[in-house]
């Protein structure tokens, strides 16, 4: 049994991504979804989302060029990252806001473990989330379906810096980054 502690839900997840998405993608997502529905966990930081709305919307912003060529987006973060499930190497997250990817382990429930365990440490040293506290402090909380998103973009010769993030839809801000610069292939 998958436990999170502080899963805040958001919506219960439709049967039918259930049953289409059942052997696609790892089964300790399936048992998420069907105990926890999508929403928010690791301090806010991390969202379940719904991976055929992805797929859909920022599918050609995964950037997946190598293996088998399978990329299921399964969360996003709040600073904007995707983070998908990979058969041939297990959890990736795109970093959109640093141009890079991090592998987050062959298994799910390793990377849920890490954050269980580590918090907010392992959160930091995984994504360099240090500025999404700092916001939260700032802004409020986000809602569900948006992200801190540094304007501009850090690619751009934005700085890093709390008052440089600003409350987005997450769906547009992928693509934005995208179309700015491009996808990180992987």
């Amino acid at each position: 049994m998958v436990e999170i502690a502080d899963f805040v839900p958001h919506a219960p997840v439709p049967a039918e991504i259930v049953d289409e998405y059942r052997g696609r993608v790892p089964d300790e997502l399936v048992e998420i979804w069907e105990t926890y529905g999508f929403g928010t966990f690791g301090e806010g930081f991390l969202r379940i989302i719904d991976p055929k709305l992805y797929e859909a919307e920022v599918g050609d912003c995964i950037g997946k060029t190598q293996g088998d060529g399978i990329a299921v987006p399964i969360m996003v973060t709040g600073l904007g990252d995707l983070i998908t499930w990979e058969p041939s190497l297990g959890v990736v997250a795109i970093l959109f806001r640093e141009e890079r990817i991090v592998g987050l382990g062959t298994k799910l429930s390793t990377f849920l473990t890490l954050v269980r365990l580590d918090g907010a440490e392992e959160l930091s040293e995984t994504f360099n989330w240090t500025p999404f506290p700092e916001a939260v402090a700032a802004q409020g909380e986000l809602p569900y379906d948006q992200s801190f998103i540094f304007v501009p973009l850090l690619s751009l010769g934005g700085k890093a810096q709390v008052e440089n993030l600003h409350k987005r839809e997450t769906i547009p801000a992928i693509q934005v980054a995208v179309d700015l610069q491009g996808v990180i292939g992987h």
